[in-house]
């Protein structure tokens, strides 16, 4: 099984070299490997068996890592929760996927006490009772778990309605993790600062890293304070964030005065980087960027932007390309029938290869809305160009068809934000009776800026068509994004 194969590995080739690092400690690769092992043999005396689905609760530390590890290596699924939902959403995931288990921190175990009756044991990760499984315990034989069982359940972001929970296997992680390293070329020195959370597909860039390895810093939450300390404190060569992440770090004061010149590459995904955050990070930051095109249905990452590929900031006019699929899994653009289009026709990307998962938990219905003839349907909208890069226009759910004509709100959101008290914007539609619909933007404003709705509605008019320009502004304190980064335009609808 491959995520055990990579310990193994790594075992051999670079016992003494740091494999993770948090807050409280570190460890090396000798010691995750034989933790791991500890860990799966103690679980497994407590009674946790081959597909089982255990939940995990925590915020992201070493134990978080060393307990994926540790559940595939017994065939168990591991079932990350994002540690900020609310008690009956977190109850609601553990109901749907019959969780014998909760392991996690104690603070995040105590606030939910109402879970199902399917689960029958709860582990702090900061109780002396974790750091003993498997410590008194003689080894004991472990299944031998192949690369196609199920290990883990992970859950979609939820941008539009309720997480679904996907079912990935380990040869999916694999896939992946092989065709982005060709890519990415790695050297033996990387040194990530894992600034995104474990607890959805965003975690299989850092598991990549991990199998070329790469040390991976974590932290326990994302602030600009804590992710420059880390990137100067340990050497970072790498970086893995989403845009506002890297906006919130250059506007920091700190930047100014923390030595980030170890750094060779950010990685950023999940939402378009804005044209000025760009500019701006490749002025102060002297180093490469690669941009990060993922989908947890697709087994995460599966299309890439290199340095060598993204654009000089004075030559970016619209949007950055995505990227060219990795090695080994197959994309294109396709029209309402499945007709693969030309280059630069928009259509809805599609994806195929063995990165894909194997289903929705226990939701065939839906399995069969996304799929089609093999292919995984994204829900985003893009083309492709003659060198193969994909690039994005906007979410199927959230183009707004005005009169008959497409309007893509992606493309309003970026002109609204060259206007310099423009902080963050989001686009929908709201229905209208002579169009059918028309453009509702928000936009939250830069600190004592003061511009008015006509403002900036002439200033979207120097740059777009009149049948793109938004109707109504509405200003509002923050534009609501989830931890990914990526806009929840369903509370804007609201």
């Amino acid at each position: 099984m491959w995520l055990t194969q990579l310990l193994e590995r790594n075992r051999q080739c670079r016992p003494g070299r740091t494999a993770l690092v948090d807050e409280e400690r570190s460890v090396t690769w000798a010691e995750l490997h034989d933790r791991t092992l500890q860990l799966a043999c103690g679980l497994a005396d407590l009674g946790i068996r081959r597909g089982d689905r255990v939940a995990v609760l925590s915020k992201d530390r070493i134990e978080v890592l060393e307990s994926y590890f540790a559940l595939a290596r017994l065939g168990a699924l591991f079932v990350p929760l994002n540690h900020s939902l609310a008690e009956p959403e977190v109850a609601g995931i553990v109901e749907r996927v019959g969780a014998v288990a909760v392991l996690g921190e104690s603070e995040l175990l105590d606030r939910h006490t109402g879970l199902p009756s399917s689960v029958r044991l709860r582990v702090a990760f900061d109780k002396p009772a974790f750091a003993a499984l498997g410590t008194l315990a003689a080894e004991r034989e472990l299944p031998d778990v192949a690369d196609t069982d199920p290990i883990a359940v992970l859950h979609t972001s939820a941008t539009t309605g309720q997480a679904k929970g996907v079912t990935v296997d380990s040869a999916s992680f694999r896939a992946i993790a092989l065709g982005w390293l060709v890519m990415a070329r790695p050297t033996d020195d990387i040194v990530m600062v894992n600034c995104c959370p474990l607890y959805h597909g965003s975690m299989v860039v850092s598991l990549t890293y991990l199998a070329a390895g790469a040390t991976v810093v974590l932290m326990p939450g994302f602030t600009p304070q804590r992710a420059l300390s880390a990137v100067e404190a340990h050497r970072a060569t790498h970086m893995w964030l989403v845009p506002q992440m890297l906006r919130f770090m250059l506007q920091a004061k700190a930047s100014l005065r923390t030595d980030l010149s170890s750094l060779r590459e950010v990685l950023y995904g999940a939402a378009p980087m804005p044209l000025d955050v760009y500019a701006d990070a490749v002025a102060r930051l002297g180093c490469g960027f690669r941009q990060v095109y993922g989908m947890t249905e697709v087994g995460g990452p599966f299309v890439t932007l290199g340095p060598d590929e993204h654009p000089a900031p004075g030559d970016v006019t619209a949007r950055i390309p995505c990227g060219r699929v990795v090695p080994g899994m197959s994309a294109r653009a396709v029209d309402e029938t499945g007709r693969e289009l030309p280059p630069g026709e928009i259509g809805e990307i599609v994806v195929r290869g063995p990165g894909v998962m194997q289903g929705y938990w226990n939701d065939p219905e839906a399995t069969r809305e996304i799929t089609w003839n093999g292919w995984i349907r994204t829900g985003d909208l893009g083309f492709m160009d003659e060198a193969g890069r994909i690039s994005l226009v906007d979410r199927t759910k959230d183009v707004i068809i005005r009169a008959g004509q497409n309007v893509y709100p992606s493309e309003i959101e970026r002109a609204l934000m060259t206007h310099p008290a423009v902080r963050d914007a989001a686009v929908v539609g709201m229905p209208d009776e002579d169009y059918g619909e028309v453009p509702l933007a928000y936009v939250a404003l830069e600190a004592d800026a003061e511009p008015g709705t006509a403002e900036l509605l002439a200033h979207v008019a120097r740059l777009l068509a009149p049948y793109k320009r938004p109707r109504r502004v509405e200003f509002i304190e923050q534009v609501p994004r989830n931890p990914a980064g990526k806009i929840i335009k369903k509370l804007l609808r609201a």
